[in-house]
């Protein structure tokens, strides 16, 4: 089947997708009978248009893109997570007031924390928090200060967020926040799925010294429904592949540092 106009192309995979729930390269290529690369600016056209999000070598439906679970994410992409935590806990120093981000990746940044509290490596550290799994995950230590902040919980991703958490956050000053996000793009900067987390992130920056983003390598190129920050607004990325094109380009003008954890983290 041949297809020609673009608007056509994606009114045709718009309405695939709302029965199959998920459409991959190879499956649309052949739909339409075009190249790879064609597919491939189909699918970044209709994820700028809000039609699709990409993902794991396709596209999804946008409200099937954003319904989180954080037991089901726990299992994706979990040994860079893995490697992406364990390098970011790392950058966290004796004396620090850290803001520690939501999130599965996020989450296994804290586990890796633990095992450095456990082993006594701080004698001060505040670690601020909208994670319940965070808290659930940090190693008790009378060195270390663990504040969760309340306002209204969301269970499917086990943390608080909305006006009442901004409003507790609103005095804090922090030497490093560490953030997730569902995507980056040289153009929509850093990104998220969910409104309210992307707020609070935006207000938790504005209080923090230095500010960290870690993603796994299917985010990079990505946007996601709410952006968070710039490019410029942001120290240093943690991820588990060099990223390419205009995007590190992108980083590169915004003076922001990238760090790889590899195989070998």
């Amino acid at each position: 089947m041949r297809v020609a106009k673009k608007n056509v192309r994606e009114n045709y995979l718009s309405n695939m997708l709302k029965t199959t729930g998920h459409i991959t390269i190879a499956e649309a290529m052949e739909m339409l009978n075009v190249s790879e690369a064609t597919v491939r600016r189909l699918f970044a056209d209709m994820e700028r248009s809000g039609l699709a999000v990409r993902n794991y070598g396709g596209i999804r439906p946008v409200s099937q893109a954003v319904n989180y679970s954080f037991e089901r994410n726990e299992h994706v992409f979990s040994q860079e997570k893995q490697r992406i935590g364990r390098m970011a806990a790392m950058f966290v120093e004796d004396g620090d007031t850290i803001y520690l981000d939501c999130g599965t990746t996020m989450f296994q940044m804290t586990l890796a924390l633990s095992e450095r509290i456990a082993e006594w490596e701080f004698d001060s550290l505040n670690i601020i928090t909208n994670s319940l799994a965070n808290v659930q995950a940090i190693t008790t230590s009378p060195k270390c200060r663990v504040i969760l902040v309340g306002g209204e919980y969301d269970s499917a991703r086990r943390d608080f967020s909305g006006a009442l958490t901004e409003r507790y956050l609103a005095p804090f000053h922090f030497t490093k926040c560490f953030f997730g996000c569902d995507g980056v793009s040289p153009n929509s900067g850093f990104s998220s799925n969910q409104v309210n987390i992307s707020s609070l992130n935006s207000q938790v920056i504005e209080h923090s010294d230095y500010t960290y983003v870690l993603l796994d390598s299917s985010k990079l190129g990505k946007s996601s429904l709410v952006s968070y920050a710039q490019l410029c607004e942001v120290d240093a990325i943690i991820t588990n592949a060099e990223p390419q094109g205009t995007l590190r380009l992108g980083l590169q003008d915004a003076d922001v540092r990238v760090n790889v954890a590899g195989g070998g983290e």
